[in-house]
């Protein structure tokens, strides 16, 4: 069936380094949530409505929760909230699919309400970080060790290719679409922060960009209506990540890049995070695709609350500020969380996590 033309069509594209939608550019606000994807209905709704509150359009959630069988996992327990999406089916001896009301329907109703609230969605599909399975539980279900081997081994690297395929082509029990025909899908992402080293760290960027060569041309197979990006950080080299041949790479539709204060080491992290901030949108020019600030994030000293909010007002300020002049594509904060199912504030694990839109 040919495509509509972008004036027409119900999906994000970009043009040049800009994100449009029917034919108007479309600069993205928005925050991540990792679990909005997964968590229970009562969790959920409320960041949608904070996001829909601040004139958000757009939120990135996990598409992904890996644990080892129905229970167990690489990070005890493997299932949050009692929902898990893939895992290890001992008796066929390969990875299996959770399709029922604590799996993938739990994401349908994330996807269904991202419409209602007309938020997209942008949805990482594995995590480098051992969070919620991960890599590394890729690598545990196989009896392999070493993080390379991921991106490496025929076993992990097909085990990836079918969640793919399971995701992108899955029916949504809401909405009755497949998710490649969601229009609230913004983007998949091959990864949340993909990196490739050695052990002692020898960075092995030419084995990062085989597999993003192949994990993306083969969604585009799969999924034509939907934009695709990396999920990394937009590092120059740092970690085997080289932000610039990934923005090469055609089937690869725009860049990313997250940002926090340690970053800058003894600099002033407000200032260097608009250099940092600055460079990768410039890289992504010289690529002729957006480049998004996708995270970033500012830790409030617990002893000053009221000093420390203000200084992450301001850093937020500058950097979204800067995303603008420098003609970046959107920002999303890291993160927007709302209650707990007992209505109790979502535990700020890592000190990045905000409450109000900022």
């Amino acid at each position: 069936m040919p495509r509509l033309p972008p004036e027409q069509s119900d999906f994000v594209q970009t043009n040049g380094i800009s994100f449009h939608f029917r034919g108007t550019p479309l600069p993205l606000s928005g925050a991540n949530n990792y679990y909005l994807g997964f968590a229970p209905d009562s969790m959920v709704q409320p960041v949608f409505k904070l996001a829909s509150d601040a004139r958000m359009n757009v939120l990135r959630a996990w598409a992904c929760l890996d644990c080892g069988a129905a229970v167990g996992g690489a990070v005890p327990p493997g299932t949050q909230w009692g929902a898990y999406f893939h895992y290890w089916d001992a008796a066929a001896q390969k990875p299996a699919f959770n399709d029922g009301p604590d799996g993938f329907e739990r994401l349908d109703r994330t996807i269904a309400l991202a419409e209602q609230y007309d938020i997209r969605l942008i949805l990482p599909l594995v995590n480098y970080w051992n969070d919620f399975g991960g890599m590394k539980q890729y690598l545990d279900w196989f009896a392999l060790s070493n993080q390379i081997e991921f991106y490496t081994r025929s076993e992990t690297r097909q085990a990836f290719r079918h969640y793919i395929q399971h995701v992108i082509t899955r029916v949504n029990t809401c909405t009755g679409r497949q998710y490649r025909d969601e229009p609230s899908i913004l983007a998949w992402e091959l990864a949340n922060e993909p990196r490739c080293m050695r052990e002692d760290g020898k960075p092995l960027p030419e084995i990062l960009l085989a597999w993003i060569h192949e994990m993306s041309a083969w969604m585009k197979t799969l999924d034509a209506n939907h934009l695709i990006g990396t999920g990394d950080e937009g590092h120059f080299g740092l970690y085997g990540v080289d932000c610039e041949r990934i923005l090469k790479i055609d089937t690869i539709d725009f860049g990313t890049c997250h940002y926090y204060p340690h970053f800058a080491g003894e600099q002033d992290p407000v200032e260097f995070g608009r250099c940092w901030i600055r460079e990768r949108i410039r890289a992504g020019e010289r690529a002729g695709k957006p480049m998004l600030l996708e995270e970033f994030g500012w830790k409030v000293d617990a002893a000053n609350q009221e000093l420390g909010k203000r200084r992450r007002e301001a850093a937020f300020a500058a950097w979204r500020d800067e995303v603008t002049q420098s003609g970046g594509a959107g920002a999303l904060v890291w993160m927007l969380a709302a209650s707990l199912p007992d209505g109790s504030p979502y535990p700020d694990y890592d000190g990045y996590t905000v409450y109000t839109c900022e």
